[in-house]
């Protein structure tokens, strides 16, 4: 056992060129393995290589637009839908239930967004899948959470994944000759696995855990990056209804990136270096070492961001070549694969309207306030307290008749 304390980086320079160095193994998700264990964002070397390339396949720009303009939309609209009969909900289960429903589809299981019970059904076990990959944040009982994410595993696999699996698995064995018409095929992870199984022989526990990975930390970083947003907006508009109601898609967006930046949905990342590296700063990282990145203090980092780096402000400009959201989606052999999913592209004001992604953050935001949505005066948001990060863990909204404002 490393004994050293960990070193910490918190300038922008050294957060970024960490994230970049592949001699800087992750080191996140020891505590988490239950969920985490073997998944993309915990490989390293060859193996995550080999795997990235093959998903990748999957995460292209086209596929983006394909969710956003295709499948986005339905989907918002019957996870909203209940809310805003009922006239109030809450706005952290509004933004899972959203993301989930879509997460859902990208994984590759088959689910209703109508079905408020299916609906109701998955999302206790992505919480909880989503509680065992934060495990090292949490301040409950550590193996007490750990049996519950096993149970809940236990939960989907049978009452969810298998289903979708031998759905898929039929559809390729039509095809053993590998001459598939792409148009029949779903645009998934499960699906592209299994299509790319010679290349990339996965056991069936790694395959199903990688598919319970992209559907918590899809929906579990669409949904605080949500909660975010929205709280954001409402304290630059000081609640003032009329100025909620007129805010345009591409402004959420710029506010949606700039949330994004001061609430990463990792506020820190942490590696252990498999050599001895030496930053260009001179700062020694000894092999076998914790190194922790704080992406919070990186990305408010003044020399980067001004004076007014560590405050909210969506009409910030920002210098070349750094990103509106900081680096918030990381960098690197581990940035997010889903980044313009969840973002969108970089506001560029000469690109052409129908090569414009938003970012499903930005549209269910958006959806959210066009429908009504509103922060319930009433009863204000509480802060998880079984976490160390700053999530919410109820956040009551209102829904009024926009046309009757």
């Amino acid at each position: 056992m490393d004994t050293r304390d960990p070193i910490e980086l918190t300038s922008w320079a050294q957060v970024r060129e960490a994230l970049r160095n592949k001699n800087l193994r992750q080191a996140g998700y020891r505590e988490g393995a239950v969920v985490m264990e073997g998944t993309l964002l915990d490989l390293h070397g060859a193996e995550h290589r080999e795997r990235r390339r093959v998903e990748n396949r999957l995460f292209r720009r086209a596929t983006f637009a394909h969710w956003e303009h295709e499948v986005l939309g339905s989907t918002i609209e019957a996870t909203l839908q209940p809310f805003v009969q009922r006239g109030r909900g809450d706005l952290v289960q509004i933004g899972y239930r959203a993301a989930m429903n879509l997460t859902a589809q990208i994984a590759g299981i088959d689910i209703d967004p109508h079905d408020e019970t299916r609906t109701d059904e998955l999302y206790e076990i992505v919480k909880k899948f989503s509680e065992g990959a934060t495990l090292m944040h949490s301040t409950r009982n550590k193996d007490q959470v750990r049996a519950e994410v096993r149970e809940a595993a236990d939960h989907f696999h049978t009452s969810f994944y298998l289903d979708s699996l031998a759905r898929r698995v039929a559809m390729v064995e039509e095809n053993p000759d590998g001459l598939f018409d792409e148009a029949r095929f779903p645009h998934d992870v499960l699906t592209t696995l299994l299509r790319n199984h010679d290349r990339l022989p996965l056991t069936h526990e790694t395959m199903f855990r990688e598919i319970c990975f992209y559907l918590q930390a899809g929906a579990h970083s669409t949904a605080n990056a949500f909660t975010h947003t929205v709280d954001d907006i409402v304290r630059w508009t000081s609640g003032n209804e009329a100025d909620v109601a007129q805010l345009d898609q591409a402004f959420v967006q710029r506010c949606m990136h700039e949330s994004l930046r001061l609430s990463p949905a990792s506020p820190v990342a942490y590696r252990t270096p498999v050599v001895d590296v030496v930053l260009a700063d001179g700062t020694a990282l000894p092999l076998g070492s914790t190194v922790i990145l704080d992406l919070t203090a990186a990305n408010s980092d003044v020399d980067v961001f001004g004076d007014s780096g560590p405050r909210f402000d969506p009409n910030r400009m920002v210098p070349k070549g750094v990103p509106r959201w900081g680096l918030s989606f990381g960098s690197g052999m581990h940035a997010c694969v889903g980044a313009e999913l969840d973002g969108g592209r970089e506001i560029v004001d000469d690109r052409p309207a129908d090569e414009h992604l938003y970012g499903t953050v930005a549209i269910i935001a958006h959806a959210f306030f066009a429908a009504g949505g509103r922060q319930d005066p009433t009863k204000p948001p509480v802060v998880d307290p079984n976490s160390t990060r700053t999530h919410y863990s109820r956040y009551p909204v209102v829904f009024y008749d926009p046309d009757q404002e």
